[in-house]
């Protein structure tokens, strides 16, 4: 029996495949081994309400792409955790940026990104990553993502430079006021916590200030990231998240006007992973 599985920052996808066309999937929060060490994931995984729908002793294959799984030292991390749950299992732990390649371009050349929480980018060869532009997380990186737009409203928010109308909502949405918001960001989870502001952008992105950074933040996306591989103007530009998915007008227009064609983008890869790793039975 094979698992599936697409874990971000704030939630998983986990696909018990039953035949090509069966399976069931079941959603966890995130795990990530830059926040969460193999007690975490045990912990997470053998709760009653994920035992009674994955039967983790019938597992023989999982197939794990994660974020924060950049190299050995994340992944060997990861799979210690899952070792521990699924004992009989072959498992693969891989980057989720792995996973979004696979989802998206199959085993044709391009360019996948993911913008959800964070963010991240590669050039795909149809088999293999050939370059990464390192992500660098939410302290330093993450540009494009959940955690970039919910850093622009606040930094706008605290440095009031929001249009009045903008504000009142805003403090309408946060009644908790600056003092309240500030400790929770800076406390666990700020990446998490951070993007959560990115809704409120994402509910007002029509008025023309939340449009802008919106753009600016896409701008930097496709400009410090995308625009560095090599052969990007005859790539398509594919990419898999909530936030690619919920603002993708937005950004198909910023991608147009810096010359980019874009190509898929799908909210979550889960179902085009478990289609993916069936036709890899088939070869």
């Amino acid at each position: 029996m094979m698992l599936v599985v697409d874990s971000g920052s704030t939630k998983a996808d986990w696909a018990l495949c039953l035949g090509s066309d069966h399976h069931k999937i079941i959603e966890t929060k995130g795990l990530n081994p830059y926040f969460h060490g193999p007690d975490d994931v045990f912990e997470e995984l053998t709760k009653k309400s994920f035992t009674e729908v994955i039967p983790v002793q019938e597992i023989n294959e999982v197939f794990f792409y994660g974020a924060g799984c950049p190299d050995e030292f994340y992944r060997k991390k990861m799979g210690e955790g899952l070792r521990r749950v699924f004992t009989k299992a072959h498992i693969e732990v891989q980057h989720d940026l792995l996973g979004a390649a696979r989802a998206t371009c199959g085993r044709n050349p391009g360019i996948a990104g993911i913008l959800g929480t964070g963010s991240n980018s590669c050039a795909y060869d149809g088999s293999h990553i050939t370059d990464n532009i390192p992500a660098l997380a939410h302290v330093l990186g993450d540009d494009g993502g959940g955690v970039h737009l919910g850093k622009l409203i606040l930094q706008a928010y605290y440095y009031r430079e929001l249009p009045e109308d903008l504000e009142e909502l805003f403090q309408k949405n946060y009644p908790e006021g600056k003092d309240a918001i500030i400790h929770r960001i800076y406390g666990e989870g700020q990446n998490v916590h951070i993007a959560k502001f990115a809704e409120f952008l994402i509910t007002n992105r029509a008025h023309p200030f939340a449009k802008g950074l919106i753009h600016e933040a896409f701008r930097v996306f496709a400009v410090r990231h995308i625009k560095k591989y090599q052969g990007w103007k005859d790539l398509k530009i594919n990419l898999v998240g909530s936030v690619a998915h919920l603002l993708h007008p937005e950004l198909k227009e910023v991608f147009q006007h810096e010359g980019l064609e874009v190509g898929q983008i799908i909210r979550r890869p889960i179902e085009n992973l478990i289609k993916y790793h069936y036709s890899e039975r088939r070869l």
